[in-house]
């Protein structure tokens, strides 16, 4: 069984190669289509999270922190501005992601057409914003006296085990949602439910002892802090190997589970769209 995953998974891999240059072009479309009309074009696709950052630095800093601002020796909204662009493309990966074959529905029904790179051109398309988040994010860092370290090299690999993480959640939901609308409703619930859940307001140090082993059982969690140990922290992800151990072998188990639920139902995303 797991063996006749793992072939079909290499199978889904090879599919993904061998279709990466429309790919690639249906990412940069879906960005563009976005944001066509507004005066702002794809710049808005940075504005909306650098606001959610403020107004969350606002709430917490001057509102619940009375103006005591600072966490680990860093600013609050610094240390908030790692996770917090971390966590915006993750629950963009749950919620445009998870319902990108429902809302490409005419490559379904229309054309014949690669379905897995339904899921994955709309998780490319969220990275190229990402990216820029990130570079803006260093950037700021280094007008406010903060220079680079050597943990910033570390910051590829969080990316990526990232990217590879919503790909998978984006394949796993994108199939359920096309068989129904309630899951949408859902998954919205789902990322309200996680964000309060996951470290990104407040550091995982407040917990401890059952409730921090509960919490870091959370992919999310491991990616959040991550970004945070590169540019904050300043530990290295080897540092942690059970955590990140744990990590991996739950995606990879999560993407076996994605490989079955993509077989059986993707064949019938036409009828049912």
């Amino acid at each position: 069984m797991i063996i006749r995953l793992i072939q079909t998974l290499r199978g889904l891999v090879r599919d993904t190669w061998g279709n990466r240059a429309i790919t690639w072009e249906l990412a940069k479309r879906d960005l563009h289509k976005k944001y066509k009309g507004a005066a702002l074009g794809v710049l808005w696709a940075g504005a909306h999270p650098i606001t959610y950052v403020c107004v969350y630095w606002f709430a917490v800093s001057i509102g619940l922190r009375g103006g005591r601002s600072e966490t680990n020796g860093f600013p609050y909204i610094l240390w908030l501005i790692p996770g917090m662009f971390a966590w915006q493309t993750i629950s963009s990966a749950f919620s445009e992601g998870g319902n990108s074959i429902r809302s490409h529905r005419e490559l379904v029904t229309k054309t014949v057409f690669p379905l897995i790179t339904i899921p994955q051109f709309s998780i490319i398309s969220l990275f190229f914003v990402h990216v820029g988040l990130m570079v803006f994010a260093l950037a700021l860092f280094l007008v406010l006296g903060y220079p680079p370290t050597m943990y910033w090299l570390q910051l590829p690999y969080y990316m990526a085990a990232s990217f590879i993480f919503c790909v998978v959640v984006a394949t796993f939901f994108s199939a359920l949602t096309a068989y129904s609308r309630d899951l949408v409703q859902f998954i919205r619930t789902l990322t309200q439910i996680l964000f309060w859940f996951t470290p990104i307001l407040w550091p995982i140090t407040n917990v401890s002892g059952t409730l921090a082993s509960i919490l870091k059982l959370n992919p999310i969690v491991y990616l959040v802090e991550g970004y945070r140990a590169s540019m904050i922290y300043q530990t290295w992800f080897f540092q942690k190997p059970m955590w990140t151990l744990y990590f991996w072998v739950a995606t990879a188990a999560f993407a076996l589970v994605t490989v079955v639920v993509w077989t059986r139902m993707s064949k019938d995303f036409a009828d049912v769209l």
